[in-house]
């Protein structure tokens, strides 16, 4: 009697096959080999000592430093390049052809490196109670930081997926490097604080259980929106114009806005309209550095939906003319949410700071720069520009200012200028008085945009009306 055997295989099926590409490849490279067998010497080391040690809080922070390391920076930096490098192969088609979506290409990327990631957090799993046999700590704890730390990189990873669509290889490498710099030292610091806070007998919240759950959902809810948001951005920016993904961004952008907003009118917690501002600044940068989209098939689907499709097209609809329609209204929203909620005081400076970006999109739509097919790269160089030279030249200003006795009133001429002269103005009646000043200058920014996008908007009134045949005709 034979028996058939069955091919054996290390991936099942129904998985993704760019997954299961990538991560084949990720597996197999003497990066992640090496820096897993290095991460687990560390480590090993580190558990001895720590067993021998009289005092195992010493050597805590060592742990937690390598597993920081290893998770949230050196696991992330490989998709560094990926997308970027896929533009240069021109192998981005070939892919394409196997009817792999841009989504499923970019997903594959992020994945990959997730799922490796995931490996070696389940791999530090010994380690963490080992920590807890040796030197009594809370193992719950232990777990949650060590989950918290995977999270905080995979999140970072999905960033970096979005910044590797970049070309120019230095602005993205400024891009990384800089933040990274900045940013960097933070997120070790405040782990390293987690870490000594735990030593000391404290916990992850001193609250009750039930603001403890509650904060963790949150965490894991404003994570999970922020790799949509950074992979969908790495998605549109690799699509063919026939297939845009901004109605699906924007959509979600705005249901993730207005979930914290329902929530705080249910609890009243103000701080949960503080994850309203970066769900905001995303969708401002990703809707403003869209080109206009002159595909009538692009706009099809909206006129497919009726009166209802007919209303969404003026937002949803891709390119920097609907987007800085969205962002108004959304601005607007959090503008009153602000002065509703006893946020007045820093009214002025999110009005200005929202104003400022927009005072960006201005300048490129005025500039020749309004003729690339690609946006996002300058408006990140040309925001960088600005706010380094308006900071020169505010600080030179106030100084003048302060030299002569008087206040900086030039300063509220610009948005970015205004923020820094504010700061400089000791006097509550003076500085409301500034703030209302500049506030009233930095509306000429969006009415200017306003101006700038209905030209926009009007100039693709032909392709709009074939969208409309299309959409009426036959299927």
């Amino acid at each position: 009697m034979s028996t058939a055997l069955l091919p054996l295989t290390d991936f099942p099926d129904r998985l993704s096959p760019m997954v299961v590409k990538e991560l084949r490849q990720g597996l197999r490279t003497r990066a992640f080999a090496s820096t897993l067998l290095l991460l687990h010497g560390l480590l090993i080391i580190t558990t001895l000592i720590t067993g021998s040690a009289s005092n195992a809080d010493d050597t805590r922070w060592m742990f937690d430093g390598l597993s920081t390391l290893v998770l949230c920076f050196i696991m992330p930096f490989r998709v560094s390049n990926a997308l970027a490098e896929e533009v240069k192969l021109n192998t981005l088609d070939m892919l394409m052809l196997t009817r792999l979506s841009c989504g499923r290409i970019v997903f594959g990327k992020w994945a990959s490196v997730a799922l490796q990631a995931g490996l070696m957090t389940l791999s530090l799993m010994p380690y963490v109670v080992a920590r807890y046999v040796f030197g009594g700590l809370e193992l719950t704890t232990e777990l949650l930081m060590l989950g918290a730390k995977w999270l905080a990189g995979i999140v970072i990873t999905a960033a970096l997926v979005a910044l590797s669509t970049i070309r120019q290889s230095w602005l993205r490498m400024v891009l990384i490097i800089v933040p990274l710099f900045f940013g960097g030292f933070g997120l070790f610091g405040w782990f390293f604080a987690v870490s000594m806070s735990r030593s000391f007998g404290g916990g992850v919240s001193a609250g009750p259980a039930t603001l403890e759950i509650a904060a963790i959902l949150g965490s894991i809810a404003l994570s999970a929106w922020a790799i949509f948001a950074f992979l969908s951005l790495a998605a549109s920016r690799i699509s063919p114009p026939s297939e845009p993904l901004a109605w699906l961004k924007r959509s979600v952008h705005v249901v993730a806005f207005f979930i914290p907003v329902i929530a705080y009118w249910i609890t009243g917690e103000q701080a949960l309209l503080a994850t309203c501002f970066p769900i905001l600044a995303l969708l401002t940068v990703d809707s403003l550095t869209e080109t206009l989209n002159d595909v009538p098939s692009a706009y099809a689907p909206f006129y497919r939906r009726g009166i209802f499709g007919r209303c969404l097209v003026n937002v949803l609809a891709p390119g920097w003319a609907s987007g800085f329609w969205l962002s108004l209204a959304m601005g607007a929203a959090i503008a009153a949410l602000m002065a509703t909620t006893g946020g007045s005081d820093e009214l002025p400076y999110f009005v200005l700071a929202a104003c400022s970006v927009w005072m960006i999109s201005c300048l490129i739509q005025l500039l020749p720069t309004r003729h690339s097919n690609d946006l996002l790269p300058i408006f990140l160089g040309l925001f960088a520009l600005v706010y380094l030279i308006t900071a020169m030249f505010s600080g030179l200003g106030v100084i003048v200012a302060k030299s002569a006795g008087e206040q900086p009133w030039f300063l509220t001429i610009l948005p970015p200028a205004a923020i820094i002269g504010a700061q400089s103005i000791s006097s509550g009646a003076q500085r409301d008085e500034f703030l209302r000043t500049a506030m009233l200058c930095a509306t000429a920014w969006p009415l200017l945009h306003l101006v700038l996008s209905l030209r926009a908007w009007k100039s693709l009134r032909p392709v709009r009306e074939e969208a409309r045949q299309l959409a009426t005709g036959p299927a």
